[in-house]
């Protein structure tokens, strides 16, 4: 007569490998969902455009140009390649858009493991030395870097990424301000136009935009 005994061995075997592959699978679960969560994931054009950024379906060329940063170094195209680049348009002796831009890309970028370089673009080179940008730029950041140069490589480089400016009368006779876009350029780290942020301009939102960008 045969026995009809389980075996205690092999059931305890059994349940071991059960054990063993169900902790198996739960650990993979949750390895993807924490793969899942730590990995940026690509925001839709909406989703951009409701944080302030505006990027363009394909990314547009910028000519080279020949300026001077604020340590008196000549720069061209080559500056806005190999890293993301933001570029924004001012002057020092702006009362309170420029400073107020200045200060929330500073918080912005002080918040990213890779942030990008950030330049303000002076449309004033009358008065905007290298020395006057020099003492400026890097107070908000010692990591910004200011460009400067001849008016008309100026206007050129605004031109091709959709910035506009001019002189306008100061509050005090035989002075003057600079009335220009507010936007913050995005290059790419091919050096071409990526799009533009739009004012207003808040720190968490430049942050989440930049963390997303690939």
């Amino acid at each position: 007569m045969e026995s009809n005994r389980v075996d205690p061995i092999g059931v305890k075997k059994g349940v071991r490998n059960t054990l063993f592959w169900i902790a198996g699978f739960i650990s993979l679960i949750l390895g993807l969902l924490i793969a899942s969560y730590l990995t940026p994931r690509t925001l839709t054009s909406e989703q951009f455009r409701e944080l302030g950024f505006y990027r363009f379906d394909a990314p547009r060329l910028i000519s080279d140009f020949s300026l001077v940063d604020h340590t008196g170094t000549t720069v061209g195209l080559d500056e806005l390649q190999g890293q993301w680049s933001l570029l924004f348009f001012g002057f020092t002796f702006c009362p309170d858009i420029c400073p107020t831009t200045l200060s929330v890309l500073n918080e912005a970028v002080s918040r990213l493991e890779n942030p990008p370089q950030v330049i303000m673009v002076s449309v004033d080179p009358q008065r905007d030395t290298p020395d006057k940008l020099a003492s400026y730029v890097p107070a908000f950041n010692s990591t910004f870097r200011g460009f400067t140069g001849e008016f008309d490589e100026i206007v050129s480089l605004a031109t091709q990424v959709n910035i506009a400016f001019g002189k306008v009368p100061g509050p005090e006779l035989g002075t003057y301000l600079v009335s220009h876009t507010v936007s913050i350029v995005v290059v790419n780290p091919m050096g071409m136009y990526e799009g533009f942020i739009k004012a207003p301009h808040n720190a968490q939102n430049i942050q989440k935009i930049l963390s997303h960008l690939n």
